[in-house]
């Protein structure tokens, strides 16, 4: 990215810290660099590979950034299509996100996991403190997009819950740049904001530990991530970003010495400790050591949706069309096309499509991804209210104007 680029600010921030958290943290799995670097606080050499703590990571800060909030259906299918095998997801989670990218009910799988209890891991937790760095001015905002972007994956009230935390604690973390907090005032305040439960508990017991001078002891009472649960790894990943909320090197060795699941415990005190000293906080050859991060994580923004649309008055089900759309078709609606006659928009895998003229939504098509990697319609709605169907259409008709007005001259047929 260049100096002009517009990802900048708190959210790119807390993604930078995260991922140096994580990469930085997972090289202490190696039995030899522990031994070697962790009493001594050496940084082993790079280059240092993130894991999925910073893929997911990834898919977030993208999704937030081009709509300006979280659509789950895009967030979900990004998990899946992103989903590299090689990164270190568990098992449960390679097995759902490969049945996603083959055409599988998302939210079943995701709510069928674990005996029908859903995931409690932490893997919702590990992601989510770049959008929560974006609610700074109301912490209390970051709750609902944060269990939505935890929902797509772990439906466990615990991992929903640990998603929240993180979420609030990178808010608050910004807005400690500028108004001054303490260890006990910052955790009580994501208490406050978290739904009592297993994590909420471990949180006021986090508060209540204020002698930061061994981890280690710390870790003992309120887990290290060995479990792999939102509870088991929240509550101490937040002591060590609390303890040293303005020392971002100091957080997350306090973070990789316990022990434990240390990549996304480093992962999540990395994002909220850079939430609040910045992208500068972070040591520069950690940095430069750290894997760079993929471009698709740095998306442009989607056109804004044009106010005055309107919604259907009676909508009927119609026959659903052959169709196959390719990813660039697909996002080619994502982004919002507009014609002489017609504009479209798409949210939770729904495309609308309105009348440019008047906002009157005339056709919606439900997609979902197929086995075969192209996005079909399982769906159709119509406008069929005899006051508002403005005039007779039938919709292969439509897309193949909306196709014919927007394709760039060279694609025209």
């Amino acid at each position: 990215m260049t100096d002009s680029s517009p990802h900048r600010g708190p959210a790119f921030d807390a993604l930078q810290g995260l991922s140096v958290g994580d990469a930085l943290g997972a090289q202490f799995f190696v039995p030899a660099t522990a031994r070697t670097h962790l009493d001594a606080r050496t940084e082993p050499p790079g280059p240092w590979p993130w894991t999925d703590d910073t893929e997911t990571a990834c898919s977030v800060y993208a999704a937030q950034y081009e709509r300006g909030g979280i659509d789950t259906f895009d967030l979900t299918h990004a998990f899946a299509r992103r989903h590299d095998f090689d990164r270190g997801y568990g098992p449960a989670a390679n097995r759902m996100l490969r049945l996603i990218r083959e055409g599988g009910d998302a939210r079943r799988l995701a709510a069928e996991l674990f005996g029908g209890q859903g995931s409690f891991g932490n893997g919702a937790a590990m992601r989510v403190a770049p959008l929560g760095a974006g609610y700074a001015e109301d912490p209390a905002a970051a709750v609902r997009p944060a269990a939505d972007t935890a929902v797509t994956t772990h439906t466990h009230p615990q991992a929903v819950d640990g998603a929240i935390a993180v979420a609030v604690a990178a808010a608050l973390a910004v807005r400690a740049r500028t108004e001054p907090t303490t260890p006990a005032r910052h955790l009580h305040a994501v208490a406050e904001l978290t739904p009592r439960g297993a994590v909420h508990r471990g949180l006021v017991e986090a508060a209540g530990l204020t002698d930061r001078s061994d981890p280690r002891a710390a870790a003992a009472l309120l887990g290290n991530g060995s479990r792999t649960s939102a509870a088991d790894t929240v509550p101490y990943a937040l002591w060590c970003a609390a303890h040293w909320l303005t020392d971002y090197p100091s957080a997350v060795w306090a973070a990789i010495g316990a022990g434990g699941d240390v990549d996304t415990v480093a992962a999540i005190t990395g994002g909220v400790v850079a939430a609040r000293t910045g992208t500068d906080g972070i040591p520069a050859r950690w940095l430069a050591a750290r894997e760079p991060l993929p471009d698709w994580a740095f998306p442009e923004p989607l056109r804004p949706v044009p106010g005055g649309l309107l919604p259907m008055r009676l909508p009927r089900p119609r026959p659903v069309p052959d169709l196959r759309w390719s990813d660039r078709q697909w996002n080619r609606y994502r982004a919002g096309l507009r014609t002489g006659r017609w504009l479209t928009r798409t949210a939770e895998g729904t495309l609308h499509l309105h009348r440019a003229g008047t906002g009157r939504e005339l056709w919606a098509l439900d997609f979902a991804p197929a086995p075969d990697g192209h996005w079909r319609p399982v769906a159709v709605r119509a406008e069929s209210h005899p006051a508002h169907r403005d005039g007779p259409e039938h919709l292969l008709d439509v897309l193949l104007e909306i196709e014919h007005e927007t394709a760039a001259p060279g694609e025209r047929r």
